[in-house]
């Protein structure tokens, strides 16, 4: 839920957001694992080979497609290695509400907002990016050599940073608006060296997106996680076999 109280100036004193009334639930083990807090590392170049902008406006994290190209590079990098790696996929709950209520240049700001939680909850060497496009509000963060409750404490991180923004944007040429209230749903995806040896980006794209809807269909501000750690069930050989177990988990998943 939004809520925004409009001034003609500065000195308006933000509305308070209801509170929640229970804790968001996380489909998965709680612990700790915290980590360092650092920056998202980004560019404002453009690349030598597309000539594109390496950062997404408005958000300044890496520009989608850039993202792809260097999330695949990681990716390969740790089945080389043999770490476990992370994804997290975010999506603002009702979004649209923003735009259609204080319009888009709000919807912007808010977008900024959420993107500097990323980045005040993530590591140098994380990769961050706006997803879906220029209309997009969902997220993807890129875990290297992260577990499953490391991956977590992060994901509570980014969905308690964004459930605290409050955000000040003009509405009119006269007015202007701070939004609070705005959650987000989160999916995480985690694959270790077993996994890695047939699984690549799309795989955990779709794995986290996956757990994605599962946290919007449970009511969103929330999070659910995919745990790809089906090393022992090697009888089926086959990546066909193992993504059947990942859905039959899922399943389990609309009962929690």
């Amino acid at each position: 839920m939004h809520t925004a109280k409009a001034g003609a100036g500065q000195g308006e004193q933000p509305a308070r957001a209801d509170q929640h009334e229970h804790s968001p639930e996380i489909v998965a083990p709680r612990t700790s694992g915290d980590r360092p807090l650092r920056t998202v590392g980004s560019s404002r170049r453009r690349c030598e080979s597309c000539g594109q902008l390496m950062a997404d406006p408005p958000t300044g994290l890496i520009e989608r497609w850039h993202w792809d190209e260097a999330a695949s590079d990681v990716v390969a990098a740790a089945r080389g290695r043999g770490d476990s790696i992370a994804l997290i996929m975010i999506d603002l709950d009702r979004f649209k509400d923003v735009n259609d209520s204080y319009g888009h240049l709000a919807g912007d700001a808010v977008l900024r907002g959420v993107a500097d939680v990323i980045r005040d909850c993530t590591r140098e060497g994380d990769l961050a990016c706006r997803y879906g496009g220029s209309a997009g509000d969902e997220f993807l963060v890129l875990l290297p050599a992260s577990e499953l409750d490391a991956a977590l404490a992060v994901a509570e991180r980014i969905r308690a940073g964004i459930t605290g923004m409050s955000v000040t944007a003009k509405v009119t040429r006269e007015l202007s608006a701070t939004i609070e209230g705005q959650t987000a749903s989160i999916g995480v995806a985690t694959y270790s060296l077993g996994d890695l040896v047939e699984l690549d980006l799309e795989d955990l794209m779709l794995d986290a997106d996956v757990s994605l809807r599962a946290a919007k269909r449970h009511g969103r501000d929330r999070i659910c996680v995919a745990n790809m750690d089906v090393s022992g069930n090697r009888a089926s050989g086959s990546q066909a076999g193992r993504r059947l177990t990942t859905w039959s988990r899922f399943r389990r998943l609309r009962s929690v």
